[in-house]
């Protein structure tokens, strides 16, 4: 599409199957259940998210492998959909510029990054290191939506491109926001009905988007 400069993409359930969080948390030996609790109590009030970065935070380390080399190593290992690889080198060859923004770890959405040879990437969540490498902090944004819309904004005025200029190509209820924005939102596989009410289009394959830019 003529007028698209700017293509950005979620990453957990667009372009990988399954999330950075539990990827690391079962890397970790730390069961996807409990992993699902404590954001459950968290987005509940149950606890707050300082108090939930604190229980990932130590639960990590009881592990013995939370440093940057084991989480680096579990985030490389992380399958790419195929389709996400050959639609990214379809948009590269066709010019456009890709960026991933994502409420995932940074240094999953780096890893993915790098893979797929992308323009760069924001993300919504960090893990801080000591001078040895050694898990010390976790930071989790609960507004991911609006963080996404902060994200989005700061790329635009890096890159000097429009807001009407911008595709989205997400899943799931953080992208609304940002769909709501650029006003052109493309949901892929979506089970969220809020999302795919606010999309410009709706597609159940991200090779589909071949025919759309």
């Amino acid at each position: 599409m003529k007028n698209i400069k700017l293509v950005c993409f979620d990453v957990d359930g667009t372009l990988v199957n399954g999330t950075s969080w539990l990827i690391l948390s079962e890397g970790l030996g730390w069961s996807s259940k409990e992993v699902l609790n404590i954001f459950n109590q968290a987005r509940k009030g149950e606890i707050s998210f300082i108090e939930a970065e604190r229980i990932f935070t130590t639960t990590y380390q009881k592990s013995g492998r939370a440093n940057k080399p084991s989480i680096e190593e579990i985030f490389n290992n992380v399958e790419i959909k195929e389709e996400a690889k050959d639609l990214i080198s379809y948009l590269k060859e066709k010019g456009y510029t890709i960026y991933l923004i994502s409420g995932a770890i940074d240094m999953y959405i780096e890893s993915v990054a790098r893979k797929l040879g992308i323009d760069g990437f924001y993300a919504n969540s960090t893990l801080g290191f000591d001078n040895k490498g050694v898990l010390k902090k976790i930071h989790y944004r609960n507004n991911q939506g609006e963080v996404k819309v902060e994200q989005l904004k700061a790329l635009l005025r890096k890159l000097g491109i429009n807001i009407d200029q911008v595709a989205f190509v997400g899943d799931s209820e953080n992208d609304i926001e940002v769909f709501k924005v650029t006003k052109h939102g493309i949901a892929v596989h979506s089970s969220s009905e809020e999302l795919k009410r606010v999309s410009w289009r709706v597609i159940d394959s991200l090779l589909e988007i071949k025919n759309i830019l």
